[in-house]
């Protein structure tokens, strides 16, 4: 059981200089109030990010990281899965920017989101009437974003894990390419 139920009972949009941002407001079991405020194209870096088409999949991402904890360390729940870089004991638990894929990369994601929601809070639409989440998945993902996000991250990832672009193998004209599954 999570130590905090964070139950949304509104969602609005408010921009400004710096462009739209969701406000996703929430009470929690003892009716404290409480929120998170994130950028609006954040629902489409995490599409780009781990390759997800479901609006569902990617709201419940994001309103669980704000209750990750604030650093990847010997305690993390990917690394107790055994997600991890290497079997060398300098192996770190994988993220986004050292997996082999995004694939790799979403998995670990995925089980820290999961350990979050099981051992620390619980982000959840009321159980009865209208979601407030409904708003955003509405709006859902902006294609054209998400594939230049896409780009902007497979090149970052590249870089770290491979070096400068482009790559020729040596033997042929094929350029290398940094997996996405």
């Amino acid at each position: 059981m999570p130590e905090r139920i964070h139950t949304v009972d509104f969602v609005t949009q408010r921009s400004n200089r710096e462009g739209a941002r969701w406000v996703v407001h929430h009470i929690d079991q003892d009716g404290a109030g409480g929120g998170h405020v994130f950028p609006a194209e954040t629902v489409d870096w995490r599409a780009a990010e781990y390759g997800l088409s479901d609006i569902d999949e990617i709201l419940d991402v994001i309103l669980h990281e704000p209750h990750l904890p604030d650093a990847v360390d010997r305690d993390d729940a990917a690394l107790r899965a055994g997600w991890v870089t290497s079997r060398l004991a300098t192996a770190e638990p994988i993220t986004l920017f050292n997996a082999a894929s995004t694939t790799d990369a979403y998995a670990a994601h995925r089980i820290r989101i999961n350990d979050t929601k099981t051992n620390r809070a619980l982000v959840t639409a009321p159980g009865k009437g209208r979601n407030p989440l409904d708003v955003i998945r509405r709006q859902g993902i902006d294609l054209a974003s998400m594939r230049t996000k896409r780009e902007r991250v497979d090149t970052h990832r590249w870089q770290l894990l491979y070096g400068t672009l482009p790559v020729l193998l040596p033997s042929s004209s094929a350029m290398l390419e940094a997996p996405r599954a």
